[in-house]
């Protein structure tokens, strides 16, 4: 009786301890499958990029040291050339990442030619509370509702002022959410007398027709239908752009540029010497402020104050955020995991500690991720994020760019020309918006005729 007592005990105990170890191996072998960087098996992930030496640079070596096992096939049409048709190249090389610009992120969205990459965030418990906030609301919008695609870079602009400037002259500093015609006419509230190479700015800038541009980017605006080519340069905004810029540069507030004559490009800059009030500027301003503490003589430091801005009439959001690529994944992908773990990295946390300690030596930072830090070279960048960032205007531009490369050169050149009639009293701004609207218009004709005969 005892001995089949103690026989059953040693059985039961015996049958607990293989379940308990099969588990245990059975753990661990998935803990392994799930690690990051412990992939047991050799796994490809074909990528269409426009040139596989430059992929590899930005990227390529970068993932191959996080992920070792998983080897990198780069798909790339012959030349140099950018991708012009992203949905035949997709059909043509049936890559697992692509690398979209916003207007063909948008045109892939809406064919449903795109992996919806929130059940993937979701699965993941990946963490996008530090990503720009705004710019996942945009590529929402852009992809219809739905998160088809993540962009590591987002160059978003911010209003920087000389709040010493503004103390000395009794001028109420700049707040977030200013739009354009405030900060003009607060531009205009600093003196304008002295010599052009000593006195005080109101604004920096290159110019009233580049003012004009930066106005219609924060706005939105397009100066023609990529798919009509009818042009739309005299609507009530255009004309409103004309006329502040016009305005700003005959009172005198207006910085019109830099001129190297011999000097730095940061002793050139009225900014950076501190004789200008405010410039709507990237990140990279602020490591040139840096640089000017040690590579300017005799420099003098000066308080910089940042806010959010400008903004477009509606009070929310900016065009004045540029984005050349948003990683994105196939629907008929091969190796969606592996074109996850891709967008994952460099949109994550390890990827912007790494970037921008790689960038600390550097004298231009380049374009800052959307991965939010807190402060760079000990400057707070809170008011870069934010905006919300309307990219319409931006994915309209490269319509008109692939229609043709030059056009926008083209209508830079108009409203160069009208403009200077306008502030030099030779013409008026009805007339001046006229001829811009015709001259416009002309060009698109010109194009239109190229391409009918091309056919």
């Amino acid at each position: 009786m005892k001995h089949n007592v103690l026989q059953k005990t040693m059985l039961v105990s015996l049958s607990v301890m293989l379940i308990s170890i099969s588990a245990g191996l059975s753990t661990g072998k998935q803990a392994s499958a799930n690690s990051d960087n412990e992939v047991d098996t050799k796994r490809t992930l074909k990528v269409l990029y426009w040139n596989e030496d430059d992929f590899n640079r930005t990227y390529g070596n970068l993932f191959s040291q996080k992920y070792p096992n998983t080897n990198i096939e780069v798909v790339a049409p012959a030349g140099m050339e950018a991708i012009k048709d992203y949905d035949g190249a997709i059909q043509k090389y049936s890559p697992d990442l692509v690398m979209l610009p916003p207007y063909h992120y948008k045109r892939l969205s809406t064919d449903k030619k795109l992996v919806d990459l929130e059940p993937l965030i979701k699965r993941d418990r990946y963490d996008t509370t530090t990503l720009y906030p705004g710019l996942l609301d945009e590529l929402k919008k852009q992809g219809g509702g739905k998160l088809y695609g993540l962009s590591p870079k987002a160059d978003s602009y911010a209003l920087l002022y000389n709040a010493d400037l503004f103390k000395k002259y009794n001028v109420k500093v700049p707040n977030d959410g200013m739009t354009w015609e405030e900060i003009l006419n607060l531009a205009q509230k600093f003196p304008t007398k002295g010599d052009k190479n000593s006195r005080i700015w109101g604004l920096s800038s290159f110019g009233s027709s580049n003012l004009v541009m930066d106005i219609a980017r924060t706005e939105g605006l397009t100066y023609m239908d990529p798919g009509t080519l009818k042009a739309t340069a005299n609507t009530t905004a255009w004309k409103n752009a004309y006329r502040l810029a016009s305005e700003t540069t005959k009172s005198g507030a207006l910085d019109e540029g830099i001129s190297l004559s011999g000097k730095s490009y940061l002793e050139s800059s009225s900014f950076i010497m501190g004789r200008s009030a405010m410039k709507v500027a990237s990140i990279s301003q602020l490591q040139s402020l840096q640089a000017a503490k040690s590579g300017v003589k005799n420099y003098k430091p000066f308080t910089l104050g940042i806010v959010a801005g400008p903004v477009a009439k509606d009070r929310k959001s900016t065009g004045n955020v540029f984005i050349n690529e948003i990683f994105a994944i196939p629907a008929d992908a091969a190796d969606v995991d592996a074109a996850w773990d891709f967008i994952k990295y460099f949109n994550g946390e390890d990827y912007a500690t790494e970037y921008y300690k790689s960038k600390s030596s550097n004298t231009s930072i380049g374009a800052p991720l959307s991965r939010m830090i807190k402060e760079y070279s000990g400057y707070k960048l809170d008011a870069f994020y934010k905006l919300k960032p309307n990219l319409d205007s931006s994915i309209t531009s490269y319509a008109l760019m692939n229609k043709s490369p030059n056009f926008e050169l083209k209508f830079r050149s108009i409203l160069l020309k009208e403009l200077t009639q306008v502030v030099n009293g030779k013409k008026t701004l009805a007339k001046a918006t006229a001829a811009i609207q015709s001259g416009t218009q002309a060009a698109a004709d010109k194009l239109k005729k190229a391409q009918t005969a091309k056919k």
